[in-house]
């Protein structure tokens, strides 16, 4: 027995650690933990923020192209509407022009006569005035006269050719009016 005591004193001792040296290891652990996970969240809260800066600035990049593209195509409509109105007159003009050109053999007829009435109208406005003067030449009393006289005649004679003209025109217009109407379809 005695033997057994001297080889247990003999053999290395298993060293015991106290308890508070335990528990300032864990606590020691424990707030190395808190610091690396402190850590970790500081950086993704940081990356957090960046990801928002970079997502804010593809948002505003969206909107101002969609913007951009917007503009584009009000103006481009804009254009387009611009450009038809330059291109109306000209389809009026050719509207009127087809109507003149389909209207019937009579109303041509209207209108040619119509042309010829107003010429020898201003024709023998001319003559009258001219021969007036000539009359009018001869003696200074009677010139006063005459030229009253053929002013008169020549003012009825244009006033009734002008309103016979007039007529004519209306009809023609009426006419001309009326083609275009069928022509183009919608307008009135």
């Amino acid at each position: 027995m005695a033997a057994k005591k001297k080889a247990r004193r003999a053999a290395p001792r298993k060293v015991r650690k106290s308890k508070a040296t335990k528990t300032r290891r864990k606590v020691v652990t424990k707030a190395k933990a808190t610091k690396a996970r402190r850590k970790v969240v500081r950086k993704a809260k940081v990356a957090k923020a960046k990801r928002k800066v970079v997502r804010k600035a593809k948002v505003a990049k969206a909107r101002r192209k969609v913007a951009k593209a917007r503009s584009t195509a009000a103006s481009r409509r804009v254009a387009a509407v611009k450009a038809a109105a330059r291109k109306v007159p000209a389809r009026t003009r050719a509207a009127v022009k087809k109507a003149v050109n389909k209207l019937p053999p009579s109303a041509k007829r209207a209108l040619r006569k119509a042309d010829r009435n107003l010429k020898s109208a201003e024709k023998s406005i001319v003559k009258a005035v001219k021969s007036a003067q000539k009359k009018a030449s001869k003696t200074a009393a009677q010139a006063g006269s005459m030229v009253d006289a053929a002013q008169a005649s020549a003012e009825k004679q244009a006033t009734s050719m002008l309103d016979s003209a007039k007529e004519m025109a209306t009809k023609v217009s009426d006419t001309v009016q009326s083609a275009v109407g069928n022509l183009v379809p919608g307008e009135k």
